[in-house]
């Protein structure tokens, strides 16, 4: 007698239990693929009522951030590391070239001239106060309404504070900030008592 025949199961209930599981598994994967964004959500609220503020936080950080490149590789028509670098290269050339501004420097430093005159006694900022004033901005902030990062102004070079000492100071030298200035982007964050 054969262990088939000694009450063991037969071949076919061990394939009948294999095609059920199988197709229990696939069934559980097609539900996974169909609502994965309702899973993320819920596994995101699961964090939040942990009470673990930074947990939730760092979930909702990987959530945002997983579909983000860290690496782009065309910007503006141009395309691969070196063309962008070009690209980019050319427009700063180009924006802060000394031939391009020649022709509107004698105008600009008449104007100022003329300004000065008026507010000599009027104490104005110097291009170490801009530098001191840039320096001390912290890292790693989120980009205001015109897109531009504190890095930007930190690692920017000299011409770029001295720009920047000429603006502050017409501002108060005319008693006059554009609204673009004034606005500013506020992110609420929870923070963990």
């Amino acid at each position: 007698m054969s262990w088939l025949e000694a009450g063991k199961p037969k071949f076919g209930y061990y394939f009948e239990c294999m095609k059920r599981t199988r197709a229990g598994f696939k069934l559980a994967l097609r539900y996974c693929r169909n609502h994965v964004e309702q899973l993320k959500a819920d596994a995101c609220a699961d964090n939040l009522f942990d009470k673990d503020p930074r947990k939730f936080w760092n979930s909702v950080y990987k959530l945002s951030n997983s579909k983000a490149s860290s690496h782009i590789s065309s910007i503006g028509g141009a395309c691969g590391a070196d063309n962008v670098a070009n690209m980019w290269k050319t427009h700063f050339e180009e924006l802060y070239s000394d031939t391009a501004n020649n022709k509107n420097r004698k105008t600009f430093f008449d104007k100022v001239a003329a300004f000065d005159k008026s507010v000599a006694d009027m104490p104005l900022l110097t291009v170490d106060d801009i530098v001191n004033a840039v320096n001390s901005q912290k890292y790693g902030k989120a980009a205001g309404p015109d897109g531009i990062h504190t890095e930007a102004f930190i690692y920017g070079c000299h011409r770029l504070h001295v720009y920047l000492c000429i603006l502050f100071n017409l501002f108060l030298m005319h008693g006059y900030v554009p609204d673009a200035f004034c606005q500013s982007t506020i992110i609420p964050l929870v923070k963990c008592k």
